[in-house]
């Protein structure tokens, strides 16, 4: 005689889209938010990569380049509260004890899926993360995608040597084989490409540091170059121009085996990345360098910051054009951003960044900064077809 399985506790939703982020029906995104931050503080002992409600409405709100499909699991029977902490809805809403996010892009990129399952750490092992995962794999199907990409966050890289590091097919970098993620998307099918670096730079910076990079760079580059820094919007004279770089980005970052194909940047899609940033109560700021003989940008670097987040600014973008390179302008833009970053926003603690591990260059420049290892990334990927179902799993 055999029992029967329990029943599950828990069933999935298609999360809805509310009118505004204070709406009553924005429950799931409140609950995906806190379900994030209960999962990096347990999975990295920080909640930095966590996204807030508002960051996940708006990706939403504005599918021009990339459509969003989201999906909750959800307690049957059970509200918000306990691990998670959530208030939003009152007692009627729903708890988010898992969630999977599928991310389309629809201007380039269209043969790719992005794929992200998270899993609220009290409730793993009960089969939700397969169920998610699964959905995801069928809707990308419907949906006429190709390739599946995925990416697992990890607190610290496996020392040399270690028993069970997985290895990318290019580049350096290590990443535990025993992560629960990690485990997850090997089964499922999905081969490590590249390893991405997570780097901190901790502040305040000692008096002078700051400067003496601008002044070093600066000498190197020459009269030829002259810098312009601006806080968000950017203005209208340079906007395709700043556009084009972040286009150059996509195409020259060195992204080992990704089927990626280069992104289609420019002035609209920038104003409409730009107008994102100020709906999510962010500021971003940009500094970047002509070249005066031609009057071109030949590069840009862009750090962006939430409003109610003051100790932490991300790195966003930083690129120098191929035919400018060797002039020190990387350092150059970096370094003159971050000081005026330190007056826009001196009580910021930290700045976050990340590169691929096959990224030299860049990496030097961050580390002759300061910036230290922090955790990092692994990017999977495989072609849909061969991605193993998840029933049953």
């Amino acid at each position: 005689m055999t029992t029967a399985p329990d029943a599950p506790t828990w069933r999935l939703v298609d999360a809805p889209h509310a009118p505004g982020v204070d709406h009553p029906d924005a429950w799931a995104y409140h609950g995906i938010a806190d379900l994030e931050r209960a999962v990096g503080l347990a999975d990295l002992g920080h909640d930095d990569l966590a996204p807030r409600p508002v960051d996940l409405w708006v990706e939403s709100a504005h599918q021009e380049h990339v459509r969003q499909v989201r999906v909750v699991a959800v307690e049957t029977g059970a509200a918000t509260g306990d691990e998670q902490g959530g208030e939003h809805g009152g007692d009627s809403a729903p708890r988010v004890v898992g969630h999977g996010a599928l991310a389309l892009p629809v201007v380039d990129n269209r043969h790719l899926a992005m794929a992200r399952v998270a899993v609220l750490p009290s409730h793993r092992r009960r089969g939700i993360g397969a169920a998610l995962a699964e959905h995801l794999r069928r809707a990308a199907l419907l949906e006429g995608r190709s390739t599946l990409f995925a990416e697992v966050e990890f607190a610290a890289e496996p020392p040399a040597g270690a028993a069970g590091a997985v290895v990318p097919r290019e580049g350096d970098g290590r990443v535990a084989a025993d992560l629960p993620g990690m485990a997850f998307a090997r089964r499922a099918g999905l081969g490590l490409e590249i390893v991405s670096r997570r780097s901190v730079l901790d502040l305040p910076l000692p008096p002078g540091v700051v400067e003496g990079f601008v002044a070093g760079a600066a000498a190197h580059a020459g009269d030829a170059y002259r810098v312009h820094t601006w806080q968000a919007p950017v203005p209208d004279a340079w906007v395709d121009q700043l556009a084009a770089l972040e286009g150059r980005l996509s195409q020259d970052e060195p992204n080992g085996g990704l089927a990626l194909e280069a992104e289609a940047w420019d002035g609209v899609r920038f104003r409409v990345e730009e107008g994102k940033f100020a709906e999510r109560a962010k500021g971003a700021l940009v500094t970047a360098v002509e070249h005066v003989p031609t009057g071109t940008l030949a590069g840009m670097s862009i750090l962006g910051y939430a409003h109610d987040r003051p100790g932490l600014t991300e790195q966003e973008s930083t690129v120098v054009l191929p035919e400018h390179r060797g002039h020190r302008l990387g350092m150059l833009v970096k370094a003159v951003n971050l000081r005026e970053h330190a007056r826009v926003r001196p009580a910021t603690r930290r700045i976050s960044t990340w590169n691929n591990e096959t990224n030299g260059p860049m990496l030097a420049i961050n580390v002759a900064l300061g910036f230290r290892p922090a955790g990092g990334s692994a990017e999977l990927q495989a072609p849909l077809a061969e991605v193993a179902s998840m029933c049953g799993g």
